[in-house]
């Protein structure tokens, strides 16, 4: 009897549990043109600024509140003129005061009234007046007659001329009004073109002379920062009646010696 071949219907089965094989590995993700455009535009191009203090307070809430708050407090102590130069801080009661006084706060005109409305610096007063008073009369020199006419002329009448000496130009007031009633009264006056600090480096004397007599008065120039109407406040000029002054006019006009000169260091 012969054996069964090994060869049989079974030959085609496993005869043990087979390995699996591990799925292939999926293909390398490939990035579409367009995305790695983008991306390397982004990657060579210039890096984005910084935020701005402005843009940055903004993020931050309620920096910029704070920043306003600071600002006004601030301004509570500056001098009002702070923008042109003025560096101090004051309590707000003294600021008034300063204001006054302050050398940085704009020059008004300095002619005598208050017609002209005209503020400026003090670099711009003498182009000022040569333009919009071109009818004051500027003479040069340290030594000067002012002559003033029609002095009887009624009401309240102001004299003003320019001396020109030292570099500097000095505007020489003469003043007439009722300071008291029924009492007209003359008020003589030189303010220098300039500073309080460059006033004390001058003096001036006005001198009235004729009929054998002589009225004086000497004095520091005042800066046209102060004004005519402070030192006529003050009676800080040369002061006479309309009895004087006919004492020393000439057919109604009168004529004021005016010397400038440099003070000692």
């Amino acid at each position: 009897m012969s054996r069964p071949s090994s060869a049989g219907p079974c030959a085609n089965k496993p005869c043990g549990k087979q390995k699996q094989q591990p799925p292939p590995p999926p293909p390398p993700h490939t990035p579409s043109p367009a995305v790695t455009s983008a991306t390397i535009s982004a990657a060579s191009g210039p890096a984005a600024p910084p935020p701005s203090p402005a843009a940055a307070a903004a993020a931050i809430p309620g920096a910029g509140s704070q920043q306003q708050q600071h600002h006004e407090l601030t301004s509570l102590f500056e001098c009002p003129y702070a923008s042109t130069g003025c560096s101090l801080s004051l309590h707000h009661t003294e600021k008034p005061e300063h204001e006054d006084i302050c050398e940085y706060r704009p020059y008004s005109c300095p002619c005598p009234g208050a017609s002209c409305k005209w503020q400026g610096s003090l670099e711009a007063v003498m182009p000022h007046l040569t333009h919009a008073h071109k009818s004051i009369t500027t003479l040069q020199g340290e030594d000067i007659v002012f002559l003033a006419t029609d002095i009887n002329l009624p009401g309240a009448v102001d004299w003003v001329m320019m001396q020109f000496c030292f570099s500097h130009h000095f505007m020489l007031v003469l003043e007439k009004q009722e300071k008291y009633e029924g009492h007209q009264q003359f008020f003589a006056i030189v303010l220098l073109i300039g500073t309080r600090k460059q006033a004390e480096n001058f003096a001036y004397r006005l001198e009235l002379n004729g009929n054998r007599r002589r009225l004086t008065w000497e004095a520091t120039p005042r800066s046209i920062h102060d004004g005519v109407a402070a030192a006529i406040m003050n009676s800080d000029c040369l002061v006479f009646d309309t009895a004087i002054a006919h004492l020393f006019a000439d057919n109604g006009n009168l004529g004021i010696n005016v010397t400038i000169s440099t003070c000692c260091p």
